[in-house]
């Protein structure tokens, strides 16, 4: 900082040998006049009125002291200097500036890695204002640290500054980015009551594994991740009754070739804590009898900070679904006085004042309308607050999938009062999107989809998708109102016409329509009741169909009601990963409801959901069906519509089979037939792989099978696979590409199948 008042002094004692008359008769200097000098963008006067040193005001060193530093302080100035000078009556007095460059443009050179967008996110400099030399240092050093979050240690950043005129700059930045060094090895000392390889699954950090690196960028040091990872590794220890646990800063050495980062850990355990005894103190509203079967954690066991966590969060639960918000509950650690390395755990209970929700505000919607907002809440205004509900509100809001983020504020507002604020921040709902590839079992396809999930901001569905391939068509148009006459009751209308080649033996075409109505009965329970009105055609049957489809040729008219009983409680529909959903539809077709066709069908599935660590889902599913004809004679009973049939085999059923081959077919050409009976089970591992993206790698073991009417479910039917695939959340919907293997695969049949999909995860 330079900035000068030296000369002001000079000028001062030069005005005690003057003959003027600047003193007044107490012996103050009056300032007659106040300039600034050298600016040449800023605004003169608007500084001036910032200064405490005035016209007609009396001189002061400690005042002109101040002054110039506000100026420095300002950030337009490299100098700062205060003069004097004696004139008639008093002094007149000059603050002398020099100003910054002022900075036009800021260039980029050789940076190949990373974009100039991102470089530019992370400089202090700003165009269209003054260069600030502590701002260009601190600039280069972001863009060096981010290069080193890149994996990129040896990268060098020099800046030059370039005059432009009239006091204009431009800085340039040149960067030599060097080589990208990648994780070699991760070791650990100390470690003794856990293996290296139960520390490193706590990390983020991996070393580099060429196969696989090249996609999920693993192996890459980050400093920001090495160091959060340290932390995760802490945490693991103290939730093992480790309290006293200290873990190193990481060990970097980087190798002579500059290509790999070799990081160590040094950790010193101590011996691991023990739970004493367990107590709960301030309660009066809820009793020990309420709150102890509450808490998990265990006189005896090893000290798990995170599970006493989870016991505060428990207690506090309980308090706030009777509205005490505001209650707090603080465990007291309290070690023993001896050596037996053993704590007593208080949880110390605050419970404050029930409150009531005085007014609900909604903000940050511009689309959607309040309603759509407001009937998802299942807090109420004028009632007493309970925070199960409140939470129950926020997950039925993130399930419309209408918003980017949504925040719920409390705000006290008197005694026993507040007002929440639901903050929410949206998305796009309406996705054009038009794919195609290759995929099973339709072969070639060619994709349309118009979908718009907030239809008019009334949170209405519309959706418009055409699918043709060279096996398959499908076209449907589909609307739904979630609140029918707002009312708790969704309505939903389905236009499909579907045609599928089987093999070049015969042509499948279904044209219909379907409308379901849906009613919740209480948060999980919902049940619905549809009916279905469609044309079956099975046309084209050539001599090589199978008998049961050359019996059924023609037209036929299908006229079917349908009841289903659901229950949910999964965290997030659209990519679950805790919680359950467990359903039962059953349908009913009959000649008096005006159709051709008689038959049941009863489908029950089942799907569970388990969170693990860092994203880790285990996934189960299990899906039994049973279908049958009614009516006919004896001799000519009538069968169940080949398109009603249950078809097993391919991705969305059992993998590693392909379409329908996992059920009956046609033993003289082995068409597929399907079943009237099919049960299968799948059982799934996901990992994420690129959370930014949404991209999981799953692991998978699928076991099932479609039978006849002639056999009963039977273990010999039931088939297996197993294998992997990557899935993508993408905005046109779930793409998915799995590899299965047949693991006993039968004489002529493949080991391998590899499938690819646009649509619906089971």
């Amino acid at each position: 900082m330079t900035y000068r008042i030296a000369a002001l002094f000079f000028s001062l004692l030069g005005l005690l040998c003057t003959s003027s008359p600047v003193f007044s008769e107490e012996g103050d200097v009056y300032i007659k006049r106040v300039e600034l000098r050298g600016t040449r963008r800023i605004d003169a006067a608007g500084l001036l009125v910032r200064l405490s040193t005035r016209e007609s005001g009396v001189l002061s060193l400690e005042q002109i002291r101040q002054d110039v530093e506000t100026l420095y302080g300002t950030g337009y100035f490299d100098d700062v200097a205060a003069e004097s000078e004696g004139v008639e009556g008093g002094v007149a007095v000059a603050f002398v500036v020099k100003e910054r460059p002022f900075l036009v443009e800021v260039v980029y050179a050789g940076n190949k890695t990373i974009s100039r967008e991102r470089l530019g996110e992370q400089i202090a400099l700003k165009t269209q204002s003054f260069l600030s030399p502590r701002d260009l240092h601190a600039s280069v050093q972001k863009i060096m640290l981010l290069y080193e979050a890149e994996a990129f240690p040896n990268t060098q950043v020099t800046s030059l500054i370039q005059p432009r005129s009239e006091g204009q700059v431009a800085v340039t930045f040149t960067i030599k980015e060097g080589r990208r060094a990648h994780i070699r090895s991760i070791a650990f000392g100390g470690n003794a009551a856990f293996s290296v390889n139960i520390l490193k699954k706590q990390m983020e950090t991996e070393t580099y594994f060429w196969a696989t690196s090249w996609l999920t960028e693993s192996g890459r040091y980050k400093k920001d991740v090495l160091d959060a990872d340290v932390e995760k590794i802490r945490a693991w220890y103290l939730n093992h009754g480790f309290l006293n646990v200290k873990i190193d800063p990481p060990h970097l050495e980087l190798s002579e070739d500059g290509k790999w980062f070799d990081i160590a850990l040094s950790i010193s355990e101590e011996m691991p804590f023990k739970i004493g005894k367990l107590d709960v103190t301030g309660n009066r509203l809820l009793d020990r009898t309420v709150l102890h079967p509450l808490i998990q954690s265990q006189e005896g066991a090893p000290v798990n900070r995170g599970q006493i966590r989870q016991d505060v969060a428990r207690l506090t639960d309980a308090y706030g679904q009777r509205g005490h918000l505001f209650a707090a509950v603080v465990p007291q650690v309290v070690p023993a006085s001896d050596d037996s390395h053993r704590v007593d755990v208080t949880f110390q209970v605050t419970e404050g004042e029930p409150v009531s929700v005085r007014e609900i505000r909604i903000t940050g919607n511009q689309t959607t309308r309040d309603k759509v907002i407001r009937r998802e809440l299942r807090v109420n205004e004028q009632e007493r607050i309970d925070t199960q509900k409140l939470q129950r509100s926020l997950q039925r809001l993130h399930n419309l999938n209408f918003f980017e983020n949504i925040e719920v504020v409390p705000e006290p507002v008197a005694p026993g009062w507040i007002d929440l604020e639901v903050e929410v921040k949206e998305k796009s709902t309406g996705t054009f999107s038009v794919g195609g590839g290759y995929g099973s079992p339709d072969g070639a396809f060619f994709t349309v989809d118009t979908t718009i999930g907030n239809f008019t901001g009334r949170g209405q569905l519309l959706r418009l998708k055409a699918d043709t391939g060279s096996r398959r068509k499908t076209y449907s148009l589909t609307f739904k109102e979630p609140y029918f006459l707002d009312a708790n009751l969704s309505a939903t209308v389905d236009l499909f016409n579907t045609t599928r080649d089987y093999t070049d033996s015969y042509i499948e075409k279904r044209v219909g329509s379907d409308l379901a109505f849906g009613r919740a009965f209480s948060e999980h329970v919902n049940a619905g009741f549809s009916y279905t009105l469609a044309t079956l055609d099975i046309r084209d049957v050539t001599d090589t169909a199978p008998r049961l489809v050359q019996d059924q040729a023609g037209k036929t008219l299908t006229s079917a009601v349908g009841l289903t009983l659901s229950h949910d409680t999964r965290d997030f529909i659209f990519d679950p990963k805790s919680g359950s959903r467990h359903a039962l539809s059953l349908e009913y077709a009959g000649t008096f409801l005006g159709g051709d066709n008689d038959y049941y069908k009863a489908v029950f599935d089942s799907s569970r959901f388990f969170p693990l660590w860092i994203g880790h889902v285990l996934s189960l599913h299990a899906r039994v069906g049973y279908a049958a004809a009614m009516g006919g004679t004896d001799t000519e009973p009538k069968q169940l519509p080949v398109g009603e049939r249950f078809l097993v085999g391919g991705i969305n059923t059992v993998r590693g089979f392909g379409y329908g081959q996992a059920g009956p077919t046609d033993p003289v050409t082995d068409e597929i037939l399907g079943g009237n009976k099919a049960l299968f089970f799948n059982v799934e591992y996901i990992v994420p792989l690129v959370p930014e993206a949404n991209i999981k790698g799953v692991l998978f073991y699928d076991y099932g099978g479609a039978f006849n009417e002639s056999e009963a479910i039977h273990r010999g039917g039931l088939r297996q696979a197993a294998g992997f695939g990557v899935r993508w959340i993408s905005p046109i919907g779930p793409l998915r590409i799995e590899w299965g293997y047949n693991l006993n695969p039968r004489e002529d049949e493949p080991v391998l199948e590899q499938e690819f999909s646009i649509g619906t995860l089971f």
